[in-house]
């Protein structure tokens, strides 16, 4: 019994889809090739050496094209049920004997590949039509070879020498054989299937270091083919594999939802669209690249339809529609195409489907409006006041984050992000504030290229509210593509430090207010140093945020400039990803010396008012602190 040598989840999911369909049958018929005779050898008696030479070169023929003959059989079969050895009749004369012995490697050989191929496109157990293909190739081939050959021999008039003769013509092809033996074998025994066949096929025609080189054009065309017309009926028609479950991508509207679920699981990849599941194993390693290609080609089929469901396509007058973007693709013969031409094909069609979804998206809704409200919220941090205001009059604002629930986290929401806020921002209601408990600097410090071992992780204190709050993002599924969800994972730091510097401006003016109008006594302290300290951390922090907003402005105004030249989906979150790199880029946050200025100007702030804190060492580590500024302005400056 042959088993792949790595059971596979979906191989299981696959049989159990594959028995639903009563047109896959299971084939119980041996095969038709070297069938076994079941009668011993007869013996041989008065039959002259030359008469047996000319019996058994028939007999090779016969052997050659598929059949176990009187005196020529497979001796045993391995535990695959391949053969393994050959035996002749003893009655032979030893000379002929002799001779038969050097065709044993041949004929195991040409034995194995019959077999292979015939259990290949016979068994609808582990059936794979790309399988059949190279296997219904190889064969053919095979074949071919023998036929011209026998044909090339029977047509000489010298009828001596037949089996040296027979023996030189299959010796130069032996090692063909053997090289397609091993494909076949592979195939039948690891059970490969789809893209694992073509996989397969690809590496044996590229390796190049073998000694062993094959023209397997034709053989891996013919796999391809097929795998091509499955990309085909998945452009045209939006329909994946539901047959011969295959393919890269398969359908699931013949699965449950926990087939589905358990299946998708188990895959590193996964598409937007529930009526798709993407089968890693099954994608060819040279195809691997181009699947997201693939994928996006997929998913159009959904997004068109959702289109359609507003009645939104062919309304775009003067501009390429839906059907007239499929119309290319469907004239098309997929099948005949090389993987170049497809990989071309795709790329086109791709390219037109997004520019074509862009049109109908920005059309039907109003996404300038959401992504000005998203660099409103994000960039900007233009509701961080209002946080910070809500905050203090719920008195929750610097409270440990183990005393605010769930409930005050939404009722914040709706404050700050809902019906007060739905004239002019309404794309914010697709936000929600919520809590993050791992500090925003070392966050950071963990996405930067030089790693986050360089950034002194905080000491084991339960955090204040503002620290931990965050937002995430709800996008409504008819502006999805559109919206980079990239791009808002990297701009949602810069929103908590927002938040943490304008809470930070409160408290210094606090902390200000605290001392305006004392006079330095022996009672109250050194005051002079404590304004002195104050009116220094907030013209810190006013720094930061001026600088912040200009870099705010200069980013946002490129965004513009790049987006008004974008004319499919994919540059149009593209445009929004590098708005995201560029501002944190200029903001500093990338950088880990500038991240730790921040970081230590707010802690100085924090710990003010700690009883363990020391004002003069305070002063200490904000004059640090600003030497790094002044050296890095310097730095600038030169």
């Amino acid at each position: 019994m042959r088993v792949a040598q790595q059971i596979e989840p979906w191989r299981e999911t696959r049989r159990q889809l594959l028995n639903k369909w009563h047109g896959v049958r299971v084939c119980d018929e041996p095969s038709p090739w070297y069938m076994s005779i079941p009668t011993p050898f007869s013996q041989l008696h008065n039959v002259l050496p030359e008469e047996q030479e000319e019996m058994v070169f028939t007999e090779l023929k016969l052997f050659l094209v598929g059949h176990q003959t009187e005196n020529i059989r497979i001796d045993q079969f391995d535990s695959h049920l391949l053969p393994v050895s050959i035996a002749v009749n003893i009655s032979f004369d030893p000379f002929i004997r002799s001779q038969l012995e050097r065709f044993y490697d041949i004929l195991i050989t040409i034995s194995t590949i019959k077999i292979c191929c015939y259990s290949i496109t016979h068994d609808a157990v582990t059936f794979s039509p790309i399988g059949s293909a190279v296997a219904g190739t190889i064969e053919k081939k095979i074949n071919g070879f023998v036929t011209n050959i026998c044909t090339k021999l029977s047509a000489l008039q010298e009828s001596t020498q037949q089996m040296n003769n027979l023996y030189r013509e299959m010796h130069k092809i032996h090692e063909s054989l053997t090289f397609y033996c091993g494909i076949v074998r592979s195939i039948y025994l690891e059970q490969l299937i789809g893209g694992q066949v073509l996989t397969l096929i690809d590496s044996k025609r590229r390796d190049v270091f073998s000694g062993n080189i094959q023209d397997l054009d034709d053989v891996f065309q013919a796999g391809w083919a097929v795998f091509a017309r499955s990309i085909g009926r998945l452009v045209c028609k939006f329909e994946a594999d539901y047959l011969d479950y295959e393919f890269v991508i398969w359908s699931t509207k013949q699965m449950n939802e926990n087939l589905y679920k358990k299946l998708a699981s188990t895959q590193t990849k996964h598409t937007k669209s529930p009526r798709y599941v993407i089968i890693d194993s099954l994608c060819p390693k040279f195809f691997i690249k181009y699947l997201d290609i693939l994928v996006r080609c997929a998913e159009f089929g959904d997004a068109s339809n959702a289109e359609n469901s507003r009645k939104v396509i062919g309304q775009v007058k003067g501009k390429e529609s839906v059907e007239s973007v499929m119309e290319d693709v469907r004239n098309v013969d997929w099948s005949n195409l090389d993987v170049n031409t497809t990989v071309r094909m795709l790329g086109q069609f791709s390219r037109k489907e997004s520019a074509c979804l862009l049109r109908e998206i920005t059309s039907a809704t109003n996404v300038d409006q959401a992504i000005r409200d998203i660099h409103e919220l994000l960039i900007k941090g233009s509701c961080a006041h209002d946080v910070m205001l809500y905050g203090l009059k719920a008195d929750i604002l610097s409270k440990p984050v183990e005393e605010v629930g769930p409930i005050r986290m939404k009722k914040l929401t709706n404050d700050v992000l809902g019906a007060a806020a739905e004239k002019h921002h309404p794309f914010w209601k697709y936000f929600s504030f919520i809590i993050d408990r791992q500090n925003v600097f070392e966050m950071l410090g963990q996405r930067t290229r030089l790693g986050s071992h360089n950034m002194e992780p905080r000491e084991t204190v339960t955090p204040a509210l503002f620290e931990c709050i965050s937002v995430k993002m709800d996008c409504p599924i008819d502006i999805e593509p559109i919206i980079s969800s990239s791009a808002v994972f990297t701009l949602i730091p810069i929103f908590r430090i927002w938040l943490q510097l304008h809470v930070a401006s409160y408290t210094v003016a606090e902390y200000r207010d605290s001392v305006r109008g004392q006079m330095p006594s022996r009672q109250l302290g050194d005051v002079a140093k404590q304004k002195h300290l104050m009116y220094a951390l907030d013209s810190e922090i006013s720094r930061i945020k001026q600088k912040w907003i200009g870099y705010v402005n200069v980013a946002i105004t490129l965004y513009y400039e790049r987006v008004q030249k974008a004319v499919s989906l994919d540059e149009y979150t593209e445009c929004q990803d590098i708005l995201a790199r560029e501002v944190t880029k200029m903001m500093g946050i990338t950088e880990l010396s500038q991240l730790k200025i921040i970081k230590d100007t707010l802690n100085i702030i924090w710990n003010y008012n700690n009883p363990d804190s020391n004002l003069d060492s305070l002063i200490a580590e904000f004059e640090t602190v600003q030497s790094i500024v002044q050296m890095d302005n310097n730095i600038v400056m030169a």
